[in-house]
């Protein structure tokens, strides 16, 4: 490039400028020539010369005309090809959004909040509704709690009660199979409902007591419970009670309200008589208590409400309670107490409730987590569109922009256009008009250059001519070997700065490859070292490795003793194993064994019958095979029954379904039963905690003291009442009812005035309220009342100074001479307004 640019310098530029100035001597000289020619035929020339130079001021007026017509058709050309430029350039823009698609837009944006709200709503509504379910469950655990407490604490008493009375010991026994026990002595008979309390009260105890065969049994059950360490119990033996003897009263002699004796009344087996004689002995029923008196001291009486009277002269008497865990003649087992029933009957309620409870607890739990997740799937969309309304709108702002700038070019150019196409019109009217100046010119010029000097004159002027166009050519061949001299230039200027980035950019590479070879060397240098310890450490791992393989032989050899004395001892652990595991199962099976023994010993007849040596087992046998077949002969079946039977069943199908289905309805009864409870407990807890802020503030303000709202049973509100405890200023705390009559109007009207600062009521009627309240009281209360009636309606009946000053409205009732009552209205703010 240098040398392109310094050749071109001081050769080719040097030679045209030399050229150029060797032209336009010669030009001058010619000129010179010219006009020493001219000199000689002056006047001729001089109308040429004047023509020429009227011909060459036109040409120099048309030719700036010219270029400008040509340049400015270029430019009307380049004005065009810009517009339409434009014109491309604003259709793929594009349109405009409509105002239907935005429309659309904030259609589905409020759709789309609307449905983020329904979902929150029902967000909203399920979160109560979990709320309430699990406040509701946990208030059915806490009753479920209490109430097992409580039944936990009945079944203690009663289990006293039975271990008191021997029933603990004796139902262990009944329980425990063994053989001989005939029952309970209230389990043998049977009484007329009539007598029923009479008997039970008489025989006391001893209904309790155990009837069994001998005493034999007695003593192995009295061994049972020493084992068992179960307790005490009493045994009656069959074989060896015996009923007290006394001489009975015949009926002739019975007293009035003699009924009989109680032995008497019970309906058993003959075997068992001796026993209810030893349970109730002489014992007389009598009807009354009244008609028992007379023959205290003579019988052990029993009234029919459960009065005893003893033979000693003792009495005892009054209120009989239904006697949970108490026995009575006819029951198996003691009856359970009317609360037990009612207690367990409520925890088997509670646990269906509490089933129902947790399924409807996870039900709302997977509603409330769909409802999230489409809650935040709906969210996001609503952004998404928001983004997309965003960007649509900042799409639109940007197309405006744009849209403005092309019509502000489009304008600048169509005034361009405009104006130019003026131009072009001027000079083309303009231009023909010189054009046909300059040919007249021409046509005069070329008359008078017919002549001699003329031609001399032309001869010279076309050397001139020549040599003005040879000066042409050498000024433009020097104007272009110029103008590639200045984009030599331009491209050795962009070459220089190219070559100062890149020999910056070579700068850093060679600073950072003498870094790279400087970290190289240290590299190299720090895998010589490591080179040098990698070689001492394989030998070191070479004579670990001799080493480990010993190691290892030894290793394996001491694996395999071991695993030989494991198995042998796992082997000898099974055998020993196996050995237990037998002899337990010989122990058990000895034990069965006995066990069988005992039980069949016990079923054998006491003496053993003895078997006659004739008996043959295979007669029995046939015997037996016989009876098979006489059982067999009954047949054939009844078919009818498998019909009955497939009815019935249908039936009961049927009605089971009917069961279940109602059972389900009443579970979600109670469920709701129980949910409105609930919610009825929030609302009065929420109307509780705010009416006592309430009166809190509003007593203070009354009283200047301070008084609070108090609930009888906190933990359920609805079985007790609620207390207003006040202590006004300098005074103790008081109850209600101790008050004063001032104290008492206060305290009820703060009670009031809290209710309706938490539930306005749009009217209020007072009577007289301030009666019994000093002057600064009633300032306050009317006060209080003013405040009040900016949200409700106050109607106040007083007598009171305070009260009818602070009034809007006065009406004044008296009674006027006569029969008749006077009515007048009094506006004091207006009097006072004028005051």
């Amino acid at each position: 490039m240098g040398q392109a640019i310094a050749s071109l310098t001081t050769g080719e530029l040097v030679a045209l400028s030399a050229a150029k100035d060797q032209v336009q001597q010669a030009l001058e000289e010619r000129r010179q020539a010219t006009l020493a020619i001219a000199s000689a035929s002056q006047t001729s020339i001089q109308q040429q010369t004047q023509m020429r130079q009227a011909i060459e001021t036109l040409r120099r007026d048309i030719d700036p005309q010219r270029t400008d017509q040509i340049r400015l058709q270029e430019r009307l050309h380049q004005l065009e090809q810009q517009i339409e430029a434009l014109h491309e350039q604003s259709s793929t823009l594009g349109d405009s959004p409509t105002a239907a698609e935005d429309d659309s837009l904030a259609h589905r944006l409020a759709a789309a909040e609307q449905a983020i709200q329904d979902t929150a709503a029902k967000i909203a509504a399920a979160e109560a509704e979990l709320s309430v379910q699990r406040d509701t469950q946990t208030r059915l655990l806490k009753e479920q709690r209490d109430k097992q407490r409580d039944l936990d604490k009945l079944e203690a008493q009663t289990q006293a009660m039975q271990e008191s009375q021997g029933t603990h010991a004796t139902r262990l026994l009944l329980e425990s199979g063994l053989a001989g026990i005939s029952g309970l002595v209230a389990q043998l008979g049977k009484v007329d409902p009539k007598y029923q309390l009479a008997l039970d009260i008489a025989a006391g105890a001893r209904l309790g007591y155990l009837v069994v065969e001998d005493d034999r049994v007695a003593a192995q059950g009295i061994q049972f419970l020493k084992q068992r360490k179960a307790g005490r119990a009493t045994f009656l033996p069959l074989n060896k009670i015996r009923a007290p003897r006394f001489t009975p009263v015949p009926d002739w002699k019975r007293p009035d309200g003699f009924l009989d004796y109680a032995v008497n009344l019970i309906d058993c087996e003959p075997r068992y008589r001796d026993i209810f004689g030893y349970t109730f002995g002489s014992t007389v029923v009598f009807d009354t208590l009244q008609s028992a008196r007379q023959y205290l001291g003579d019988y052990r009486i029993v009234t029919l409400e459960g009065e005893i009277l003893e033979t000693s002269g003792a009495m005892t008497g009054g209120n009989v309670s239904s006697r949970s865990g108490s026995l009575h003649f006819g029951t198996v087992e003691p009856a359970e107490s009317s609360e037990a029933q009612a207690l367990r009957q409520r925890l088997s309620d509670i646990e269906v409730l509490l089933e129902r409870c947790d399924r409807d607890l996870n039900t709302t739990s997977a509603t409330l987590q769909t409802l999230t997740q489409s809650l935040m799937t709906q969210r996001q969309q609503y952004r998404e569109l928001q983004l997309a309304g965003e960007q649509q709108q900042a799409q639109q702002q940007q197309q405006a922009q744009q849209r403005a700038t092309l019509a502000t070019q489009l304008s600048q150019h169509q005034q361009e256009l405009a104006s130019t196409q003026t131009r072009l019109q001027e000079l083309a009217e303009l231009l023909p008009v010189q054009e046909a100046e300059i040919a007249r010119q021409q046509q005069a010029l070329s008359e008078l250059e017919q002549s001699q000097a003329h031609s001399e004159w032309q001869q010279a002027q076309a050397a001139v001519g020549q040599l003005e166009a040879q000066l042409s050519d050498r000024q433009q061949a020097l104007q272009a070997a110029e103008r590639r001299l200045q984009d030599l230039h331009n491209q050795r200027q962009q070459l220089d700065l190219a070559l100062n980035q890149a020999q910056q950019t070579l700068t850093t590479l060679a600073q950072q490859q003498g870094d790279r070879d400087q970290q190289l060397g240290q590299i190299q240098q720090q895998q010589t070292g490591l080179n040098g310890e990698i070689a001492q450490l394989r030998q070191q791992m070479a004579a670990l490795d001799q080493t480990l393989a010993t190691e290892k032989a030894a290793r394996d050899e001491l694996e395999q003793r071991l695993r030989t004395q494991r198995t042998q001892t796992q082997q000898q652990e099974w055998e020993r194993q196996k050995l237990i595991e037998t002899q337990q199962e010989r122990r058990q099976q000895l034990a069965e064994a006995q066990e069988l023994l005992a039980t069949q010993a016990a079923e054998l007849p006491d003496p053993l019958p003895e078997i006659p040596p004739e008996t043959d087992l295979e007669e029995l046998r046939k015997e037996l095979r016989s009876l098979q077949r006489r059982m067999e002969a009954m047949e054939p079946v009844n078919m009818l029954a498998l019909e009955e039977y497939n009815r019935t069943e249908e039936r009961l199908g049927e009605l089971t379904h009917k069961l279940t289905t109602l059972e389900e309805e009443r579970t979600e009864l109670l469920l709701r039963i129980e949910t409105f409870t609930t919610l009825r407990r929030q609302a009065f807890t929420e109307a509780y905690n705010a009416v006592n802020e309430n009166f809190q503030a509003i007593f203070a303000e009354l009283s200047d003291g301070d008084g609070h709202l108090q609930l009888e049973d906190p933990e359920d509100p609805f079985n007790g009442g609620l207390n207003l405890v006040a202590h006004p200023k300098g005074k103790p705390v008081r109850r209600l009812a101790s008050m004063s009559g001032g104290e008492k109007s206060l305290t009820a009207l703060g009670f009031i005035f809290a209710l309706q600062r938490y539930r306005p009521s749009p009217f209020y009627a007072f009577d007289e309220v301030d009666m019994f309240l000093d002057g600064a009281n009633v300032e306050r209360l009317s006060r209080m009342i003013k405040r009040q009636a900016e949200s409700a309606q106050f109607i106040v009946v007083s007598l009171r100074r305070p009260m009818i000053e602070s009034a809007q409205r006065t009406i004044g009732v008296t009674q006027a001479r006569g029969a008749y009552t006077q009515v007048l209205g009094i506006d004091l703010q207006a009097q006072s307004a004028t005051q």
